[in-house]
């Protein structure tokens, strides 16, 4: 088996990526990008079973980052566990929010293309399925450890106020939001999530 040319790997994955973010997932095509690479289809073949994993691969560094940035920020709810500073929980939340708007700006065109242009691949549903399992893992969190009798009203003011808080990404992408405009934004949004939040924990504030 003849070994593949690496030099061509780069302008593939410059290639993919303008005709994904250009035409969404569904509507481009490998004819095209191995037209933009220089390429023949048959040496992107040789790197890719077909688009979907060419799809997968422009995005696969953005997942593993949002997946350590999940499991880092479940460090907030243990630390208003121990203080029940309601101060400090909100400070973790702030905190979250403004290293997502670092990963969001880090990694843009991956964010675009898998909020934006990843409608038919396999990786469609996965931000909404991460954002739902957040939300669940959230709810659960506070029934264990905060409120064993918390309502079914204030679980379900955790996920509105929890979607409120994942939705705004596509919204500043689609809206082409600059870092410092998205910062204002979300600033102005946090008043409000904030408030939600305390209406939930308000007989254990400090």
């Amino acid at each position: 088996m003849a070994n593949k040319n690496h030099e061509l790997d780069k302008p593939i994955i410059e290639a993919a990526k303008m005709e994904f973010l250009k035409s969404g997932f569904q509507a481009a095509s490998i004819n095209t990008i191995a037209k933009r690479a220089g390429v023949t289809t048959g040496a992107i073949y040789t790197r890719y079973k077909g688009k979907d994993e060419l799809f997968y691969s422009l995005i696969e560094e953005l997942l593993q980052v949002l997946d350590s940035e999940r499991k880092d920020n479940k460090e907030a709810y243990m630390k208003y566990c121990i203080d029940k500073n309601f101060d400090n929980f909100l400070s973790g939340i702030e905190k979250e929010t403004a290293r997502y708007i670092d990963v969001l700006f880090e990694y843009y065109d991956e964010c675009k293309l898998l909020l934006c242009c990843s409608k038919g691949s396999s990786v469609e549903s996965m931000f909404d399925e991460m954002m739902k399992n957040k939300i669940s893992e959230t709810q659960i969190f506070i029934k264990k450890n905060i409120d064993s009798d918390i309502s079914k009203l204030k679980l379900d003011l955790v996920e509105l106020l929890m979607n409120e808080q994942f939705n705004v990404y596509a919204l500043i992408i689609e809206k082409g939001y600059s870092k410092d405009e998205t910062v204002e934004y979300i600033k102005m949004l946090g008043e409000f999530i904030g408030a939600g939040w305390e209406k939930i924990f308000k007989d254990f504030i400090k």
